[in-house]
């Protein structure tokens, strides 16, 4: 790669300029401006490079001497840049990496040999450009969720997600694709889901899922960064299909339904586990684990005739939730306990969350 140097002869400049009293014309200097330095990272050697000379018109009259200040000269980190002193040279002294810090400013300063500036310090920005050297990164190792059986082409299971430390602004370095890989099993078919490359939301492709003949899919998902043809890495998506008789909410005891209220739309994919508080030593003793659907909901967490009078816990696994859409959760997880008193009797525990807050009550 060839070295991001180039000579840059600091001239003033005249303008014509009306005093507010007197007679005739005089002239103004006027400042110097210096576009922004491009430099690449990842640069090999050897160091000190050379980036750029600075050298002002006055070195004809006297003898004039370079200095710099600023980011990566005399302040953290110090020494990155430097400038050779009658020269005018400013030189990188080692590799730069634009995830670690991507624009640097600095001041020249030109001044005689008695020490007197000969002109104003001057801005100099030294922008830090991307290399294609980080692989993306999925938020989670395994993705979870739920669809029903029988389900139409269209709808949606599950979103994942990757990022990458690269730039995707200006670049395509940073841009992640995502592709299906693989289905296990393969049936009754391969490539029952697809997956929207930009989005990486996973739906169903085509008709004919059945509980009884696959109960659980796995897929391995891709992200490739440069739109598709860069770094990869990869994550498996468990995907539970579920019984026609299972799905609904008000076909057993106990049921709950998660909605995202940062986006009015159902939390799918999220991880729910119940528990009852039990002898010996009151301790909580895990029933059920289950993983709600794109509509937010799961299987009922007990069936009819399944549940029993006492204290319950539902735990939400909220944080890994956020995760997988690349936000931050203030809560890690979220826990409702509540009493059933009528075991006969049907209860629905709604959660609405967002990344900073969430609320629940008794539902139907």
């Amino acid at each position: 790669m060839a070295p991001c140097s180039f000579t840059l002869l600091l001239l003033l400049l005249d303008v014509l300029v009306f005093p507010e009293h007197g007679h005739g014309l005089r002239r103004q200097k006027r400042d110097w401006v210096i576009p922004p330095i491009n430099c690449p990272e990842n640069e090999r050697g050897p160091f000190p490079k050379k980036l750029v000379q600075i050298k002002s018109d006055k070195d004809k009259e006297t003898k004039v001497f370079y200095s710099i200040t600023g980011q990566g000269a005399d302040t953290i980190p110090v020494g990155v840049f430097i400038i050779e002193r009658e020269t005018g040279w400013l030189e990188v002294t080692k590799p730069l990496d634009r995830e670690e810090k991507d624009k640097y400013v600095l001041y020249s300063h030109a001044v005689s040999a008695n020490g007197q500036p000969v002109e104003d310090p001057m801005e100099i920005i030294i922008t830090v450009t991307d290399q294609n050297d980080n692989r993306p990164v999925f938020t989670q190792a395994v993705f979870h969720g739920s669809v029903p059986e029988g389900a139409e082409p269209g709808t949606s299971v599950l979103q994942v997600l990757a990022t990458d430390a690269d730039d995707a602004m200006s670049s395509s370095n940073g841009v992640v694709s995502y592709s299906i890989l693989s289905q296990a099993p393969e049936e009754p078919q391969p490539g029952m889901f697809t997956i929207n490359s930009t989005s990486g939301l996973v739906s169903v492709a085509v008709p004919g899922l059945k509980a009884e003949a696959v109960p659980e899919y796995t897929l391995e998902i891709q992200a490739a960064d440069l739109g598709g043809f860069g770094l990869r890495a990869t994550a498996t998506a468990r995907i539970r299909v579920q019984a026609d008789g299972m799905s609904g909410v008000g076909k057993g005891t106990l049921s709950t339904h998660v909605l995202n209220t940062a986006t009015g739309l159902p939390a799918a994919g999220l991880v729910v586990r119940l528990a009852q508080l039990q002898e010996p030593g009151l301790q909580w003793t895990e029933l059920e684990q289950r993983h709600t659907d794109a509509d937010g909901r799961c299987q009922p967490l007990l069936a009819p005739g399944q549940a029993k009078a006492g204290t319950y816990k539902l735990h939400f696994e909220t944080a890994e939730y956020w995760q997988g859409l690349g936000h931050t959760s203030f809560y890690p997880f979220v826990e409702v306990v509540f009493i059933i008193t009528d075991p006969a009797q049907k209860l629905h525990v709604p959660l609405l969350i967002s990344p900073y807050s969430y609320t629940t009550y008794r539902g139907s």
